[in-house]
């Protein structure tokens, strides 16, 4: 653990004699997904060391949903605005993930840093108004990100009525096929066009809630075998016409599932993979699932060139893609937005030799 702290970046700030002391105030705590480590107008008694994991900072706005104005990683540190100036806190802080953090106590910290030098003190300083700017740049970004899926919503409701007559024609004219010609194949072939018409307009739908900042699911007990079957049934001929071989291992679990809108979180991912694979010559995509105690480990991994560095810490935000012809860029922001409404997590770990997401949601 001290070795831990003693390499993060705060107490790099501090020559090794001090920054050895001060890691010695250092304790861990841990924090599961979701949970609110402090909220905007608490006391500020301490700075936080990220160890493991992401930390979303969020401020109230009027009338709306906290909004999100930074995250917090791993090397990184947040509260120690509060703690220098002696002000409450400015923002809340929420586990995006499980995390690991670092707490410094207000009093030790103040304390070593009254006796320090002015070099070590300009140092720290200067990389916490480093910190500040790259906060107020990011809330400008948000704002801006935030009109943009106003503007996004407002397409998605029109499309939302304009679309009900197409869709409801298209379905009319499949189930009169459907009943004149009552071979297997044809009967395959009109629940297929079906099943895409209704994925469309659920398409649609996701991204008009993203925009209303909700998520509405059904959930009901749903195998999973089944959605998994669906989803390898929709992509095997796309996927072997690209070069790409799809592997899905079988599985015996139940989830509490709203099984349509998880089928799309699994179809995006599995989207994403064929397009980080588009210049393999031998692609591959697995998707495997285990219980781990009252959790369901879902895991969707290729072997491509990896996420590129710079969108890895924004890769779940909205407008974020890379090396797309087309798309919105709130694939993945939907996807965690319609985990998290089941009550799961979202990760990923990537590199030059694949991604992998891991999905964790519960049993119950």
């Amino acid at each position: 653990m001290s070795a831990d702290v003693r390499s993060h970046r705060f107490i790099s700030h501090f020559p090794a004699a001090q920054g050895s002391k001060l890691a010695g105030h250092v304790r861990l705590v841990r924090f599961p997904h979701k949970a609110v480590i402090f909220e905007e107008g608490s006391k500020s008694d301490c700075v936080y060391l990220v160890l493991n994991g992401r930390i979303a900072l969020t401020k109230k706005s009027p009338g709306g949903a906290p909004q999100i104005i930074a995250y917090k990683g791993p090397d990184d540190y947040f509260g120690e605005l509060g703690v220098l100036d002696g002000s409450v806190r400015s923002t809340t802080a929420i586990a995006d993930g499980p995390v690991q953090l670092g707490r410094l106590p207000q009093k030790p910290f103040l304390h070593l840093l009254s006796e320090s030098s002015w070099h070590t003190v300009l140092r720290l300083f200067s990389q916490v108004s480093e910190n500040l700017r790259t906060t107020n740049d990011r809330y400008v970004s948000e704002v801006v990100r935030k009109e943009k899926i106003t503007l996004v919503g407002e397409m998605a409701n029109s499309m939302v009525h304009d679309f009900r007559g197409p869709f409801s024609t298209i379905k009319l004219a499949t189930e009169l096929i459907a009943k004149r010609n009552r071979t297997q194949q044809n009967q395959d072939l009109c629940a297929m066009i079906l099943r895409q018409v209704d994925r469309l307009g659920g398409m649609v739908e996701e991204v008009l809630d993203f925009a209303r900042g909700e998520t509405r699911l059904k959930i009901k007990p749903s195998p999973l075998q089944e959605s998994l079957l669906q989803l390898q049934e929709n992509n095997l001929e796309g996927l072997a016409r690209a070069g790409i071989s799809l592997h899905v291992k079988p599985t015996k679990l139940t989830l509490p599932l709203d099984a349509d809108r998880f089928q799309r979180v699994l179809q995006n991912l599995v989207t994403n993979a064929r397009e980080a694979l588009a210049r393999q010559k031998t692609g591959r995509i697995t998707i495997s699932t285990r219980r781990e105690g009252r959790q369901c480990v879902i895991s969707v991994a290729d072997n491509g060139p990896g996420i590129p560095k710079d969108i890895r810490s924004s890769v779940f935000e909205p407008f974020v893609s890379q090396g797309k012809t087309g798309g919105t860029g709130l694939g993945l922001a939907i996807t965690k937005s319609v985990v998290e409404a089941h009550r799961g997590w979202i990760d990923f770990a990537t590199s030059r030799k694949g991604t992998t997401f891991t999905i964790q949601l519960p049993l119950v």
